[in-house]
């Protein structure tokens, strides 16, 4: 019995520490964790980015109007089997997945094809200071292109 338990542990902590491992090496802690800000619209777009304790990271993010809150999500990117997914959910919204689908160190695209908006959201890692956001979907069959410059709050 004393075996199986060393077994078993073993496992758990190998299982634990792949997913970590490969989470870290895409050093998402070093590029998204902090407060940010956007100009967008006619307004601003505000994210807090952390890293949980279960190694995924997770965003809290609000658009604010003249001084309204307009919007508010939860953002998070993680491991689920051999993909790196990011589950959205916008406040009064159906939640949306997307799979990453091109990964390196300076940027990851997440994609799915169900959705007609969106149907892209690419993180581009400018600097430690900067990322940019790009979200593709279509808007009455056609392409629209969003662009969200963030700059990190200090």
């Amino acid at each position: 019995m004393k075996y199986i338990i060393i077994i078993f542990l073993s496992f758990l902590s190998a299982s634990c520490c792949r997913n970590v491992q490969k989470q870290d090496h895409l050093y998402l802690k070093y590029k998204l964790s902090g407060k940010w800000k956007t100009e967008a619209f006619d307004g601003e777009l505000h994210e807090k980015w952390e890293l949980k304790e279960d190694g995924n990271m997770q965003q809290k993010g609000y658009y604010i109007e003249k001084q309204d809150t307009l919007y508010s999500a939860t953002t998070r990117i993680q491991i689920v089997e051999d993909d790196i997914v990011l589950f959205s959910i916008i406040k009064n919204s159906n939640p949306k997945i997307f799979i990453a689908t091109s990964i390196n160190e300076k940027a990851i695209v997440f994609e799915n094809k169900d959705y007609k908006n969106p149907y892209q959201v690419k993180y581009e890692f400018i600097d430690n200071d900067n990322y940019r956001r790009t979200i593709r979907g279509y808007e009455k069959d056609s392409l629209v292109i969003y662009e969200f410059n963030f700059k990190k709050v200090k």
